[in-house]
């Protein structure tokens, strides 16, 4: 729902409106012949996923990817008639519940696939999965064992062969960059034929090039859609996303210290001369984190300001000293824009050394979230 933040102690923005915007960009930017798979994992990515699988679907996503069964499920309450893939390794007793919701996994083991295969004839059933790649320098699966996966899935009665799962969760993910093995996929090529109709899925740290040209590409969109930036290393390098999120808080207190007086726990911080210092209304219970200090700033009243001493579980410090005018319940932006400034989240990332994923899942549920355009 669209409401006022102003009265509230820390909030996050959501403008749903640019969220549809990255979408219908993302076709134009990417060769007309790929899928779009909408990654929603942690809640979108602390977004919300309802929220974000609505206006996702009325955008056109094609599908949906998750890391676990209880994510797929909260997506298919949602909606009915998109295919949703659980990217992680099932646990043993859930196949029933992927298959009673119309939940496609993504087998990595031969054993998980035996227990799918199991279920679905007890049920009756038969169901689409998909095969987990095998990449260089990485054994699960191996090699020997997807082969061998792909043989019992060619027999199956059960279980139908849909698509390659080639693993990674893209851009702004560390160390990013899984290398399909290139013998399987060729062994794979050979036994299903050009006109399988099975495709790949992959993130956007993916050379398409090395994938056969027997089987189509469907690229899973997660970050990106959310407004981060592509890294270089990217196959969508150039794109530019339109910001998705703001993140603000407000000042409680204004406190004029002496020299020499410390800031936050453990004394980390210590003021070299008479000062005023404005203490905002977030902390890392809101999802700041607990090192902050020096390494993050906010824009407040048309200026940024940097955030000083260790931050407490619901407060954090700005030295104002130099600010002609400042008020209690000032807003101040930790991500987003105010005054012509801005604090994008790859900058916010950059300066705290954390990942886009890491930040916009830290931020708590007690954080209230407004959605900006929800119908």
């Amino acid at each position: 729902m669209e409401g006022s933040s102003t009265h509230l102690r820390c909030s996050v923005k959501i403008d749903l409106c640019a969220l549809e915007r990255n979408l219908g960009k993302l076709r134009f930017f990417m060769p007309k012949s790929h899928g779009y798979i909408a990654l929603v994992s942690a809640d979108a990515f602390g977004y919300g996923v309802e929220a974000a699988v609505v206006r996702l679907m009325l955008s056109g996503a094609d599908a949906f990817a998750v890391t676990n069964i209880s994510e797929g499920v909260k997506v298919r309450e949602v909606g009915m008639g998109w295919k949703i893939i659980v990217l992680s390794a099932s646990l043993p007793g859930e196949e029933s519940i992927y298959i009673e919701n119309d939940i496609t996994p993504v087998i990595a083991g031969v054993e998980e696939l035996e227990r799918f295969e199991k279920a679905a004839q007890m049920l009756s059933k038969k169901i689409p999965v998909h095969l987990r790649l095998p990449v260089e320098k990485d054994s699960i699966p191996s090699r020997g064992q997807a082969v061998e996966m792909l043989d019992m899935l060619s027999k199956s009665k059960n279980l139908k062969l849909e698509a390659f799962c080639l693993p990674g969760t893209g851009t702004g993910a560390p160390n990013e960059g899984a290398v399909a093995d290139a013998e399987f996929l060729k062994t794979a090529a050979c036994k299903l034929g050009a006109h399988s109709g099975i495709y790949i899925h992959h993130s956007d740290i993916c050379d398409t090039c090395a994938l056969p040209k027997e089987f189509d590409k469907s690229l899973r969109a997660g970050l990106v859609l959310f407004g981060m930036r592509p890294a270089k290393n990217s196959i969508l390098y150039g794109f530019e996303p339109e910001h998705v999120l703001t993140f603000r808080t407000s000042v409680s207190q204004i406190k004029y210290l002496p020299k020499g007086a410390n800031i936050g726990y453990a004394k980390t911080y210590t003021l070299q001369r008479d000062s005023r210092v404005a203490l905002l209304s977030v902390g890392y219970g809101d999802g700041i984190p607990r090192e902050a200090g020096k390494k993050m700033s906010v824009i407040i009243r048309g200026r940024t300001a940097d955030v000083i001493g260790r931050v407490s579980m619901d407060q954090a410090a700005i030295d104002v000293t130099d600010f002609d005018e400042i008020e209690l319940g000032d807003e101040a932006i930790i991500v987003g824009e105010s005054d012509g400034l801005e604090i994008t989240i790859e900058q916010y990332c950059q300066r705290l050394g954390i990942t886009p994923a890491q930040a916009l899942t830290s931020i708590t549920k007690r954080v209230a979230r407004f959605y900006q355009t929800l119908y």
